[in-house]
């Protein structure tokens, strides 16, 4: 028996006359085509069809990820600074994570009324603080957020690591600096998206690696310097095969430590993969029926990216043991519709940050809640109606009711403003892993502000008399003498300082590693870039012509791509 019995008759009405065919979108004016698939998603969901395209339904979606932002913000009753990924100019309280589990948000209820929804959701959004780091596991002697278990790491996120820095979504990361999307990686350095790696330096999409810099697209390779599509490969210098000797005389002409002589390889490495690299049509392995990229042991995921173990998504991101979700994130979970991030949470409609929670609509930040609409902030509650506890009885009936007058409005079956957002919109999950760039800033409706908004920076500022500049650094590691330790240095490039810690230089000395002359957040962006992301276009295999259907990438768009077929082929010969 339905418990929205008005709603579910307007909606009804709605599908049943519902065609396929081309569609304008509100945001950018974009045209897409809705097709029966999209349209079998909304009767799934018993949801009206969308104003925006895909495109910008994803952008809602990631509009409110973490990604990796780090600002000073300010505790909202005593003032004092709070390290979080919420940017103060965004108008969003936080709190520290420990204290914001010791609130009961449900005090600051208030009762429905016939204003816009999004008028009075914003009122309550603006109310909430929100916990300032999200960490699921308390890290340890760490700066973190969202971590997963952290010891001894600083500037990490998402993340299970010990004794790193600067690491993204990386798990069982043990003295590695930074790495996005790695998994077991092992007094490594500059990571991106590979696994089970151990003392190697600038790895790109390569797994079971040892003693290796610069590889791209390698398995099982070691003492390798310089390498593209190799298996099981050993003393391979920038793809020419040496002997052990001439290998190792090669290789000790390269010192990583000298910042000139690190750049210069990390140039020709990139000329490498733009000339002689073969990039497959998918990274996907164990998958069928997937339309998208890095999957492992997925079936039936559509338009999506990152999958482990899933199965039947639609235009989702960053999917784990989840099945039947659609604009979703949901890490792990089941049939939500538009929301994301969700862990653990099921049945969720257009909301965010959810985690363990079952049949949630328009809620945010919310933990093991069921049955709510438009909530933020509760823990462990059962039918709230903008936070104010209600009978189940009660519940539904409002809910009905207010499903039906935001049907009316033509409010329900749209989600969040993007100018509901937290974060800093240029480095935010819309344009890091969707494609939206300062151009589109206007037209989503995002808050405009500067990064340095707000005492976002904390104490560090570019007018600092102590202010030095990136080329001041010298070029050798080994003559980075301490007074450098804790000086401000300005990245200009994206005008923001930052500073060298004295764990970071002793870990760049024992590697004999070159210190940085990029902002940790501009190096971790640049990892992303050169990965696979949103959206997917149309190519031609480099081989056979045939035309596949790829993800792009920002850092390598003319890259050589070949079909799933040929690529395979390709390893035969050359690998």
């Amino acid at each position: 028996m339905s418990k929205t019995p008005n709603y579910d008759s307007k909606v009804k009405a709605i599908l049943d006359g519902l065609q396929p065919g081309e569609r304008v979108c509100a945001m950018t004016g974009e045209k897409w085509m809705m097709d029966e698939e999209e349209i079998s998603w909304y009767k799934k969901f018993n949801v009206p069809p969308s104003v925006f395209s895909p495109k910008v339904r994803l952008w809602h979606m990631t509009n409110f990820f973490a990604v990796y932002q780090w600002w000073w913000n300010k505790h909202p009753e005593t003032g004092a600074p709070v390290l979080s990924y919420v940017h103060p100019a965004s108008g969003i309280k936080v709190l520290p994570d420990k204290e914001w589990f010791t609130k009961d948000f449900s005090e600051l209820g208030q009762k429905m009324s016939d204003r816009a929804f999004f008028v009075a959701f914003r009122e309550l959004q603006l109310k909430v603080p929100i916990n300032a780091t999200r960490n699921f596991v308390d890290p340890e002697n760490s700066i973190a957020t969202v971590s997963l278990g952290d010891r001894n790491g600083y500037f990490v996120s998402a993340s299970q690591s010990e004794d790193s820095f600067y690491l993204l979504d990386t798990q069982f990361g043990t003295r590695t600096m930074d790495a996005n999307a790695g998994i077991n990686v092992t007094d490594c350095y500059h990571v991106n998206h590979s696994l089970r790696l151990h003392n190697c330096k600038f790895i790109y999409e390569s797994r079971d690696c040892l003693n290796s810099s610069f590889l791209f697209d390698c398995r099982n390779c070691e003492f390798c310097f310089g390498a593209t599509n190799k298996r099981n490969a050993k003393y391979v210098f920038f793809n020419e095969q040496l002997t052990k000797d001439e290998w190792e005389k090669r290789v000790a002409e390269v010192d990583l430590g000298s910042y000139a002589q690190m750049t210069a390889a990390f140039d020709r490495f990139t000329t490498l993969i733009h000339e002689e690299a073969i990039w497959p049509q998918t990274f996907n392995e164990g998958s069928e029926g997937c339309l998208g990229d890095y999957f492992i042991k997925c079936s039936d995921l559509q338009h999506c990216l990152y999958g482990i173990e899933s199965h039947g998504g639609y235009f989702c991101y960053g999917l784990y043991n989840a099945n039947d979700n659609a604009f979703s994130c949901a890490i792990p979970g089941e049939h939500n519709y538009q929301s994301g991030p969700v862990g653990n949470t099921s049945n969720s409609r257009f909301s965010c940050t959810l985690v363990r929670c079952d049949n949630l609509e328009y809620s945010m930040n919310c933990y093991d809640c069921t049955d709510c609409f438009g909530c933020v902030g509760l823990r462990h509650k059962r039918f709230c109606l903008f936070n104010k506890q209600y009978s189940e009885e009660e519940y539904w009936r409002r809910v009905d009711e207010l499903k039906c007058a935001m049907s009316d409005r033509g409010e329900y079956g749209r989600p969040f403003p993007m100018g509901f957002g937290l974060n800093y919109f240029p480095e935010s999950g819309s344009v890091v892993y969707f494609g939206a760039t300062t151009d589109d800033w206007e037209k989503t409706g995002a808050q405009k502000f500067e990064a340095s908004d707000a005492g976002a920076f904390g104490t560090l500022s570019l007018d600092d008399p102590r202010m030095r500049e990136i080329d001041q650094l010298p070029d050798h590691i080994r003559d980075l003498s301490d007074d450098w330790i804790g000086q401000p240095i300005a990245d200009r490039a994206i005008n923001r300082p930052f500073a060298l810690t004295k764990s970071e230089v002793d870990y760049l000395k024992k590697f004999n590693l070159a210190a940085p002359r990029r902002h940790f957040t501009a190096r971790m962006l640049d990892l992303f870039y050169s990965m696979s992301s949103g959206p997917f276009i149309d190519h031609a295999c480099a081989s056979c012509g045939k035309t596949v259907v790829m993800a792009t990438n920002r850092a390598y768009p003319e890259r050589k791509v070949y079909c799933n077929d040929c690529y395979l082929k390709y390893l035969e010969i050359k690998g």
